[in-house]
């Protein structure tokens, strides 16, 4: 076997004239692109010279999340106009969520709902919650990359006096904006996954206030879950988690009500038990390598022999 091909990041026009080069230089059957939009572009543009296959798996809604950035007029019209001409010609589209399927399905009729999946065997269920006065709730970031997780910082610190005092928060991640308050532990850069997962068998919950929609999956979601964990969030975390119920595996509330509802339910042991073993279970059956590791390899096998319908 040959040793894969990495490049580091770089400026987006070397970027494409480098993946070019290396398409032209080497042989594929099929080039398989992880929600790289206009990487896209030059995978699609040499495979009319080398005649290969491509799949192109969308973690979300391209030009949706880019209005939830605050994309608008010209900007959307060019991310609509992209997204239409890569789900269009890529000879197969993968998606990570069930609402990612369907708005791309318009596009593609050859593309299949295959979710971000993990090896549920590392992530050990959760112990028995503490029988101690105190509860630890973990906000997962890291938090020096986005705005998105830079705005969980800001509902912890904006709302850390009215949470319960006996509830302790460990911010899981990168995070440079630290401030000193004895009920909040950092645990800095995490390198692995086994360090990551580490930090999160101790909690007795997740915090999520999500204020943007993804329409993908969050992994810190499913790693959560797998981990046996109630998360709070918002409907907007919800956005993209194809499988999940809200008040069975999941609870669900507007960010004007997430402080309330963590402080009345969080000591209720019975009842985050009960979330965290039926988020268990959903992400054994739809989100682990087992559910979804033979799906992945069939749509592979499906492309090298041209076994799929036609293009709408």
């Amino acid at each position: 076997m040959s040793m894969p091909l990495v490049l580091k990041p770089i400026p987006i026009i070397l970027w494409s004239l480098a993946l070019a080069i290396i398409l032209l230089t080497n042989r594929f059957h099929v080039v398989y692109c992880v929600n790289d939009f206009l990487g896209f572009m030059s995978i699609y543009l040499t495979s009319r010279i080398r005649k290969y296959k491509t799949i192109f798996e969308a973690h979300t809604i391209f030009s949706k999340e880019g209005k939830e950035m605050g994309h608008s007029g010209v900007r959307t019209r060019f991310d609509q106009s992209l997204e239409e001409f890569v789900v269009k010609h890529a000879n197969f589209a993968i998606a990570l969520s069930r609402t990612t399927q369907e708005f791309y399905r318009a596009y593609n009729c050859n593309i299949e709902t295959v979710p971000i999946f993990v090896d549920t065997a590392k992530c050990k269920p959760a112990g028995k919650h503490r029988k101690e006065d105190s509860r630890l709730v973990g906000i997962i970031g890291p938090f020096d990359v986005s705005e998105r997780h830079s705005g969980y910082l800001d509902f912890l610190y904006d709302n850390l006096g009215h949470f319960d005092s006996r509830i302790r928060f460990a911010v899981i991640g990168r995070c440079d904006r630290r401030i000193p308050d004895s009920r909040i532990e950092y645990s800095g850069q995490l390198d692995t996954r086994n360090a990551f997962l580490s930090h999160l068998f101790p909690l007795d919950a997740v915090l999520l206030p999500e204020r943007s929609a993804t329409f993908g999956p969050l992994t810190k979601l499913i790693d959560a879950w797998c981990c046996s964990l109630a998360v709070f969030t918002t409907p907007k975390g919800m956005i993209g988690s194809s499988w999940a119920e809200p008040g069975k595996d999941i609870l669900v509330f507007e960010e004007g009500e997430l402080v309330t509802k963590l402080n009345e339910l969080i000591f209720d042991d019975q009842l985050m038990t009960q979330i965290g073993r039926n988020a268990r279970k959903m992400a054994e059956h739809h989100y682990s390598k087992e559910a979804n590791e033979n799906k992945l390899l069939g749509i592979l096998a499906q492309v090298m022999e041209e076994k799929w319908a036609p293009h709408h």
